[in-house]
């Protein structure tokens, strides 16, 4: 299998970054929170120009955007708050306001999350479960909404054909099988059940059993966006996360994601968000390249 042409990780650490040098530190070195490196990295999160705009964007009510109704605009709740974990922002009483905007307009009395809050229509588990990581990260993990929202998440999966999507031409969805994956790795210890575990067992073969045709139908699946999307990197992530590194089918996408990296080791960014860019398009992306050595990093305890 292919290695890594270089070693990245340096260039991660720069403290030009302060995002990217703290889930360095903690994640690929396993430095603890109180190591002075990490807690000045961390302290200089917030102080990052992206950070000061978007709460500066944030409504005195929590929201963002125009209409606090839509947090799924590009301007939203979703994207901000999205981003604000991704960038190791401390909880605090913003993202709690943001956090309840956005439970307040986007949970539907299923439990479930949706674009359109009092119609169950389009209420999937790829909504539900791409959403729970962020409310867990900023501490509502315990909140009895977000318990339900687990609820829901955990019994649709149950249920026939969970995963199929008018917009996927009525097949499984890989995407929403991604999803559903991120948002059970982080289920609370005292919710997991047979249940749960029989259900990312069922999204995990879904993924590990498809036929990828990369350079046809699932071309864009080695294209690595930021902030994240829906890829052969974020499929590989979601199975590590639920101990499928071992897998003989993982390692041969494992194989294959490692070919895209460039002869430093590093991996490009595909896409950008045209709201918020935190990086530049084609140009070698610090984000991804954590990404692939979180991945790395945590399917070396699984034989080769």
């Amino acid at each position: 299998m292919p290695t890594l042409k270089g070693d990245p990780l340096p260039w991660l650490l720069e403290e030009e970054n302060p995002s990217i040098r703290y889930w360095a530190l903690l994640d690929l070195l396993d430095r603890p929170a109180t190591d002075p490196d990490v807690q000045a990295a961390r302290a200089a999160i917030p102080r990052q120009p992206l950070v000061i705009e978007l709460f500066a964007r944030q409504h005195a009510a929590g929201h963002w955007g125009v209409d606090e109704t839509r947090p799924y605009t590009a301007q939203g709740a979703l994207a901000a708050l999205s981003l604000l974990a991704m960038l190791g922002v401390p909880p605090d009483s913003r993202t709690r306001a943001g956090c309840e905007s956005f439970l307040n307009f986007c949970q539907h009395t299923s439990g479930g999350f949706s674009m359109t809050q009092k119609l169950r229509s389009g209420i999937f588990p790829c909504t539900t479960g791409e959403h729970l990581p962020f409310l867990v990260y900023f501490g509502l993990a315990n909140d009895p909404r977000v318990q339900a929202a687990f609820d829901f998440l955990i019994e649709d999966l149950s249920t026939p054909n969970p995963l199929e999507c008018g917009r996927y031409q009525h097949q499984a969805c890989l995407w929403g099988a991604i999803s559903a994956l991120n948002g059970l790795a982080t289920l609370p210890a005292g919710l997991r059940t047979a249940q749960t575990q029989q259900g990312a067992a069922l999204l995990a073969e879904l993924l590990l059993a498809t036929d990828y045709d990369f350079t046809g139908e699932h071309k864009r699946w080695l294209s690595f966006s930021v902030p994240h999307g829906w890829n052969l990197l974020s499929a590989l992530r979601a199975l590590s996360a639920h101990g499928y590194a071992g897998d003989p089918r993982f390692l041969r996408l494992l194989e294959r994601f490692l070919e895209c990296q460039d002869g430093q080791g590093r991996w490009h960014c595909g896409g950008v968000s045209q709201t918020w860019p935190l990086e530049k398009r084609n140009a070698p992306s610090k984000w991804v390249t954590l990404d692939a050595l979180r991945l790395l990093k945590n399917s070396q305890s699984f034989p080769k």
